[in-house]
Order: C-alpha cells, then structure tokens, then sequence
C-alpha cells in the first residue's frame, strides 16, 4: 500500500476503531446485550449462527445437563459411581425431559450425539468415542499415557529432563523441601540398568510431564472444596531403545497444612495387586491435571484468550483493505463470537470449566498466573515452542531445520509440515506488499498494530525482552506466521480431540489414595 492512501485511511481507521467497541459515529448504533458484548462485524454470519446457535447451546445444555446426572447417583457432585454408568451413555442412552425441538441436539453437537429415540420415551445416546472403541480400557494401560504425551489432547505439556536431580523453585518455607521424591536409586531399578540417571540425561532419555510447582500453591485451597483432591505432580518417563516413552513413575506432593508437614509419595508400575492399583489411581490423577492445563492453558489461554489482542488490534489500527488485515481476517473469524460465548457459559463463575475441571472455582485463576509465569510472544510459534521444551534443536541438515529429540512426536511431525507451509505463504505474501525494509518502518497502520498488541494488549508483559521486532519483512513475516500458527494449527490441536479423548476417561478419576 503506497504512503498516500496510507494517510488517506488513518482518520477511517480511527473512526472505525473507536466504533469497533465504542458505537459512536455508527447510523445504527449498536447497543450491549445480556451476553457478553461481541462487535456486529465480529458476530456469527447467519450461516455460522445456523450451526452454532448460543441460544439453542443454551437450551441444549438446560436439557442434557439434569439429564446427564439421573444416570449418577443421587448426589450429583460426586460424580459417576462406576465405569458401567459411564459407558451407559453410549449403549444404553440418557431419558430426556420432553423437548420441543430435539432436532437441535443432532444440529448442535452431531459429532457428540448418536441418536434421540421416540420410540424408546426420549432416550439420547452419544457417539462412543473413537478411543473407546478401539479398547475401553486402553487408558489403564501405560503404553497409551505415554502415547498420549505425543499424540494426544494436550502434547503441549511433555518436557525434556535437562537438570537432576529434580528440584522445586518454589519458597521452601512455604512449600517444603524443593528435593523431589523420585530419586537416582528407583529411576535406576525402573529402567533395569540400561544405564545410570546421569546418562540416561546426558542422551536425553529422561521427560517428564511437570506440574509440581504451577499446582503446589493451589493444593490446600483445592483440597478445601468439596469434592476436590489436589496435588502438586511430576510424572517422568523413560525413551526406549523402540523410540516409545514408558512412564517410570509419579510422585504426588502436598504442602504443609496446618499442624500436618510435607507430604510426598512416589508410585510406579508393579504386579503387586494393592500397588498397581495404586499406580492406575495416580495415572488418573496426572491426567484429570492434564486435561485441566490443557483446556485452562493450552486451549483456552494460548488460543483464545491470549488471541484477542491480535483481532482488537487489527480492528482498530488496519484498514479494512490492508493487506495485512486481509492476510489476518479469514484467521480470526468468529473467535470474539465464540470467547463471548465461552465468558458466558464456559469459564464464568459456576460455568461448565469451575464445576468439570480439578481448580474449581480458581480455574481462571490458575490459567491467569500460567499466563503471568509461561506465556511468551516468541515461544508460541511452534519450532521455539518445540526447542524451549527440550523437543527438539536446530539442525540445518534436518527438515524444517530442527532435529526431534524423539522421533516419533506426532505432533511434532505433522505441526512443522503445516508451520513450513504456513511460513512459505505468509513469506511469498509479505514480500509481494514489501519489497524493502523501508516498507515497513513507514507503514504507521502496521507499527500503531505491533505497538498496541505489545504494549496494550499484552501490557503486562511490554518491557519483555523477548518480543520481537518490527522493523524488516523478515520479522514481519515471523510475527505473522506465529500468529496464524497459534489461531490454525495450534487451535486445531488442542481443540479438535477433546471428546476423543477427555469424553471417555479424563474425568474418570482424580484422587489418588489419601496420605
């Protein structure tokens, strides 16, 4: 765009932007509903609303929920008393209350439900998940958690051990000895003298799933809500000779509470009948944690929430014929529509997140101080993220330039397939727009858009040392691709398996035994 028409679209983009969430200036003003309030040109079209209707959601819900709990106990809260009601919601069904319009179950969430009867007096059946129908206890096995490190709901999470032994960061006189439980002499015996711990770091053998010291401040006013049993938890795992993880063991830690120390056990797999039930019931544990970070953090933090100063952004300081906001547009369609909807009856107080997931009532707490201690700009594209966890190192011989410390990471594999397509399309397009690096220093529309994403949006976090600059089509190039990583590939991944695998066995468990 030349430097003319530039300036001729400033006063417009600033109109428009003051619009965007104010209404002034706008013939038909718009005014705030019940619901969280969405600007109209970042509302459903009519085609998306026909398939994913608030109200009708609202309806749906108001029918399944009470329908869901006549198949628990009496006491709702606690939840199902056995496996067999939990599979009854897939091959015996759930008796409705009487509906006008059960067509809207099938509309809504057809990927979720099966069928609604008439002959049988209303009965509902959901679709088995596609992991319980493969084997339905395939999640009591130690191959399939390790599997779903990689491959799973949430492969965000898995680290490489760099440092040992472990040790927490975190206050001793408030939290307790910071040395973990796990020592050398038991990781020596699980992995049968393949070799000593310190090798076994040195070839980059060790991982772990860490979530000791982001939950150890929450476990005693976890442990204070009804129905809730927390930990702090580190789950480690070997890479075998085959390439696959094996899960050596997981250690469960509780702060001091009052008059009571710290309290630490370590569990690892055993035939031993009381113990390998023991192991099954932590496993449980680390993974009701998982599937809360993922749903907290890596779904909802890392691309909704922390996306929302991009779309504000280029709202208000791009014109609608930029090339950038064309580039960006198609990436951020509906996502205010559906964060709306998500205040409104997902993550608010009491919402769907505080009553399904471990944190409660200080869910969005935990997913703000996650953000405060582990959200950067730089590490959301996915090779920094891959690097920054120990997944992965650069290698210009590899492809995409980065060598994976486990070869067999599915997510890792097919995610730098899309991120090098993406990059080479965002590239070819940026250079079209901006041939020289003056381009993009005098393109006031572009640096009013970085400045308020960095310095308004994420204003917290503007004096970082770690956000890029904006000053070539190469850093141009790297922030977008970044961005429409996060809203694509990032998103799909953590987004598109959840009923796969939260529907069946997430939930299933989350306190191991108490100490």
């Amino acid at each position: 765009m030349d430097a003319g028409r530039r300036r001729r679209n400033n006063e417009g983009v600033r109109r428009r932007g003051r619009r965007w969430f104010e209404g002034d200036g706008d013939p038909l003003p718009e005014s705030r509903s019940a619901f969280v309030y969405v600007p109209r040109d970042e509302a459903f079209s009519e085609v998306k609303s026909l398939t994913f209707s608030g109200n009708t959601l609202y309806s749906v819900l108001h029918a399944v929920v009470p329908a869901l709990e006549s198949v628990t106990i009496d006491d709702p809260n606690a939840g199902f008393p056995h496996f067999p009601a939990i599979e009854s919601l897939f091959n015996v069904g759930v008796r409705l209350p009487p509906l006008n319009d059960k067509s809207s179950l099938l509309n809504i969430i057809p990927r979720l439900i099966k069928a609604i009867s008439d002959t049988q007096k209303d009965v509902l059946l959901f679709e088995t998940p596609e992991l319980l129908q493969r084997d339905k206890f395939s999640w009591f096995k130690d191959v399939e958690f390790a599997r779903q490190t990689l491959a799973g709901l949430n492969p965000y999470s898995i680290r490489l051990v760099t440092e040992w032994p472990l040790e927490s960061k975190l206050d001793p006189e408030i939290y307790g000895l910071p040395e973990s439980a796990i020592t050398k002499e038991l990781i020596e015996l699980e992995i049968a003298g393949f070799m000593t711990v310190e090798e076994a770091v040195k070839q980059k053998k060790l991982f772990i799933l860490d979530y000791h010291d982001l939950l150890l401040p929450y476990v005693n006013k976890v442990n204070e809500l009804k129905g809730r049993v927390l930990y702090g938890s580190r789950t480690l795992f070997f890479l075998t000779p085959d390439g696959t993880l094996r899960p050596l063991a997981i250690e469960l830690t509780r702060p001091p509470v009052y008059d009571k120390p710290q309290w630490k056990e370590v569990y690892c797999p055993t035939w031993h009948a009381t113990g390998s039930w023991l192991w099954k019931l932590a496993k449980a544990h680390v993974l009701a944690q998982d599937s809360g970070y993922h749903q907290l953090v890596s779904h909802w933090l890392r691309t909704h929430c922390a996306t929302e100063p991009y779309i504000i952004a280029t709202n208000r300081q791009l014109s609608a014929m930029h090339p950038i906001y064309r580039l960006l547009h198609p990436h951020f369609r509906y996502t205010m529509e559906i964060n709306s909807l998500a205040r409104d009856a997902l993550i608010n107080a009491n919402g769907i997140i505080e009553n399904s997931f471990f944190p409660g009532k200080y869910s969005m707490e935990l997913s703000s101080v996650a953000y405060d201690l582990e959200w950067r700009f730089d590490r959301q594209a996915l090779p920094e993220d891959l690097i920054s966890r120990g997944m992965a190192v650069k290698d210009p011989d590899a492809p995409y330039g980065l060598k994976l410390t486990i070869e067999d990471y599915p997510f890792a594999n097919d995610g730098l397939v899309l991120w090098d397509i993406l990059k080479q399309w965002v590239t070819d397009y940026v250079n079209h727009y901006y041939t020289e690096t003056e381009l993009i220093k005098s393109d006031t529309e572009l640096q009013a858009w970085w400045s308020e994403i960095k310095n308004v949006g994420h204003g917290d976090k503007k004096n970082e040392p770690w956000w890029p600059e904006l000053k070539t089509p190469d850093d141009l190039i790297g922030i977008i691709t970044t961005i429409v990583w996060v809203t694509s590939g990032h998103h799909a991944a953590v987004n598109f398996g959840q009923y796969s695998y939260a529907g069946p066995d997430r939930q299933a468990g989350a306190a191991p035994p108490p100490q």
